[in-house]
């Protein structure tokens, strides 16, 4: 029996480095298996999708009809810029600013009379009746004033304009006309009551 425990006690101890190689072995591969990618390497086609949206960004719904809307906004903007810079408009404009308007005062008075006829109603009843000629009367005036207007537009237009068309040309009178002086645009360049004259040559 003693023959044999040497070559047992030898062999029942194991040595450090018999025992660290598996260790080292195994962090070996923990740390290979870490740096390894966790994600896949994109595609050609998925990496060219991606830079076209960063460029080009998806839009919403929301964006795009937002979009679209200022555009419109902006066509509408330069085709107005346009129309106003005809020489007839410019002297259309010329011409009803340089007078006074009975239209210019029609949203104003007609809410003064709205608000005339609620209050004699309950104060005065008896007063009631009058009103209804105060309108007429009203409607008189404007459509008297709106005559003359293009009355004598019209003879300057075809006095200064004689070969353009009349087509359209009330519309953008009456549509000035009935605007208070301050929110007209483009601005009065002439002074109110002041003599007609064309082409404007200034103060």
């Amino acid at each position: 029996m003693g023959l044999f425990k040497p070559y047992d006690e030898a062999d029942s101890k194991p040595t450090s480095g018999a025992v660290s190689t598996p260790r080292e072995s195994s962090t070996g591969q923990v740390k290979k298996t870490q740096g390894k990618k966790s994600i896949p390497t994109p595609t050609r086609k998925q990496a060219e999708a991606a830079r076209r949206d960063r460029i080009q960004p998806v839009l919403t719904r929301k964006e795009v009809k937002a979009q679209e809307r200022q555009a419109r906004y902006r066509a509408q903007d330069e085709q107005m810029a346009k129309t106003n810079a005809l020489p007839y408009n410019i002297m259309i404009r010329d011409w009803v600013d340089h007078r006074w308007n009975f239209a210019e005062f029609a949203m104003p008075l007609v809410l003064l009379m709205f608000v005339g006829t609620l209050l004699v109603a309950y104060v005065v009843p008896s007063m009631y009746a009058i009103f209804p000629l105060v309108i007429w009367g009203f409607l008189g005036l404007l459509i008297l004033d709106t005559i003359l207007m293009w009355f004598g537009c019209r003879a300057q237009l075809k006095r200064h304009f004689p070969m353009e068309s009349m087509k359209g040309k009330f519309s953008y009178a009456m549509s000035r006309t009935m605007m208070l002086r301050r929110s007209r645009n483009p601005q009065p360049r002439v002074k109110r009551g002041s003599k007609f004259q064309w082409p404007y040559e200034g103060e």
